[in-house]
């Protein structure tokens, strides 16, 4: 091969050899870009990610807000079965507290007399040499609720039964309450429910078998019956006359049946004060 050959053949192979070493730069060039789209993909969607996390958590916080804001508003407010009124509490027991002065005989009712009667005692009088006001001066000399009283108390008196009562006074004073109302301002001043008493408490082991052994002593013939002779005979040692023994029994005797049994003759004993519960 002549010197110029090898020298184009030289060139042919450095040639190659460049443009590998380019393309190979180029690929790798290309590579890097597309990891670094790849990265910034990452990133951006990681981003995105983030963000929409943080807002499912702000929405799960509004909504846990939201929720226990109306639980909230759900225990302030009364329950819909809660019957109330617009009208003071106060200004109704004040009007009450009036009420039961003039209710003298406390049947919760107010008679023609109750009211004339304490309207003249409610009434200023000015006596002679009594140093007063103007005012009260002039309402002595005009017409005072006192002269008008038989008026006024047929006003109130709705029913016309000659009495009236709390809720006939409430229903002039608020005219514009309903039933509703009326309802639960006549509730407030109801008297309070008596309690209930307390159960009796039972008598103990051994007093029950106490009595039950004096039962069997007192009931000779074992018939589970103590009968008005066997009392007899068992009290007369005691002092007692015929006539009481027989008070005793008939008291006993609830049952009417000319015999005591074991339930009544407890009863007989506990009324001695002997046995008490």
């Amino acid at each position: 091969m002549s010197s110029v050959e090898e020298k184009r053949a030289a060139n042919l192979a450095k040639k190659e050899e460049e443009r590998k070493a380019k393309n190979q730069e180029i690929a790798e060039r290309k590579r890097a870009m597309a990891d670094g789209r790849a990265a910034d993909k990452s990133a951006k969607e990681s981003a995105e990610e983030e963000q929409a996390k943080k807002r499912a958590e702000t929405e799960a916080k509004r909504a846990e807000n939201i929720k226990a804001k109306e639980e909230g508003r759900k225990k302030a407010a009364p329950p819909s079965n809660v019957k109330s009124s617009k009208y003071s509490k106060k200004d109704v027991l004040e009007l009450k507290s009036v009420f039961d002065g003039y209710d003298e005989s406390k049947d919760g009712k107010v008679s023609l007399k109750e009211f004339s009667a304490q309207l003249n005692r409610n009434k200023k009088q000015v006596a002679v040499g009594v140093k007063s006001t103007r005012e009260e001066r002039r309402a002595a000399e005009g017409i005072s609720l006192a002269d008008l009283g038989e008026s006024v108390f047929h006003e109130m008196d709705v029913d016309g039964s000659g009495e009236v009562t709390f809720n006939e006074l409430l229903k002039l004073m608020y005219p514009y309450a309903t039933a509703t109302e009326l309802e639960v301002m006549l509730s407030w001043v109801a008297p309070e429910p008596e309690p209930e008493p307390e159960p009796e408490p039972e008598l103990t082991a051994t007093q029950k078998a106490e009595l039950k052994q004096m039962f069997n002593l007192y009931d000779k013939d074992k018939s589970g019956l103590i009968t008005k002779a066997e009392l007899t005979q068992a009290l007369i040692k005691t002092g007692l006359d015929k006539a009481e023994i027989k008070e005793i029994f008939d008291s006993a005797d609830s049952s009417g049946d000319q015999a005591i049994n074991l339930e009544e003759f407890i009863g007989l004993m506990e009324s001695t004060g002997m046995y008490t519960r």
